[in-house]
């Protein structure tokens, strides 16, 4: 069994989970549904699962994931198909789409990952936001510059490092965006630039980031993005409602 804290209450529902990570599996545990893991061949089995848990190892990244999703899954009759890697991601968003679940569909993780000006191959002076939405409200949870190793929340929690100015700029960019992209529910790691004014998205998904990211703003922000979407897709309470004040200091709405 993995965890020693598995909440024993019964909680409703059955979540799917795509490519999991071990501290996603870990909190997911602690939440007391059915949870369904589906990994590529070769994950490890046994850090994942515990006694309430059942295991796919597919190829979600081929074409057969759409008979896997349509045999396997939809029988299973989820509460909801998530996945918090950007490996993952486009899996579960068409598991959404495919059964109707709720979370992130095809059409939202394209206009997410397509961004206001596409990729571009100098990296310079980017930054990452971290938002977390919720039935279209998006809070604006953090900021990290590309490379850098924040060790403070002054560092990362954007009403603490930006003026008033600058905050308000990038926040009305981030909230024009995913407006825009569709995003209603859930976590995005949005790629940006901003200079005298003026903001430019380059893309997003709709993760938290790795495991080091997401550790690294609920450790400084006090937000657990994980485990907020995560409940979220059960229809449970966000638990983030009893952390640090600092953690709710981004709504963009």
């Amino acid at each position: 069994m993995v965890g020693p804290h598995r909440n024993t209450e019964p909680t409703p529902g059955r979540l799917v989970i795509i490519d999991a990570s071990v501290r996603t599996a870990r909190i997911a545990h602690t939440l007391g549904c059915h949870t369904v893991f589906v990994q590529c061949p070769g994950a490890p089995v046994h850090k994942l699962v515990d006694d309430f848990s059942g295991y796919y190892s597919v190829d979600f990244t081929g074409e057969a994931f759409t008979g896997f999703v349509m045999e396997v899954l939809r029988p299973l009759v989820p509460t909801a198909v998530v996945s918090l890697s950007d490996d993952g991601a486009p899996a579960a968003a068409t598991a959404n789409s495919l059964l109707g679940t709720p979370g992130t569909r095809v059409d939202v993780l394209q206009r997410l990952m397509a961004g206001a000006s596409g990729g571009e191959a100098d990296h310079a002076g980017e930054r990452y936001a971290y938002t977390f939405s919720e039935a279209g409200a998006h809070r604006w949870v953090a900021l990290v510059d590309e490379g850098a190793q924040p060790t403070l929340a002054e560092h990362v929690v954007p009403e603490r490092r930006l003026t008033p100015g600058e905050h308000d700029v990038i926040e009305a960019a981030l909230t024009g965006f995913l407006d825009t992209a569709g995003l209603e529910n859930g976590p995005a790691r949005i790629r940006l630039r901003s200079l005298d004014g003026e903001v430019r998205i380059i893309g997003a998904t709709p993760t938290a980031g790795t495991d080091e990211e997401a550790e690294l703003v609920r450790r400084l922000t006090g937000f657990d993005l994980t485990r907020s979407t995560l409940r979220r897709a059960l229809g449970l309470a966000d638990d983030n409602a009893t952390s640090p004040a600092r953690a709710h200091e981004g709504a963009t709405r």
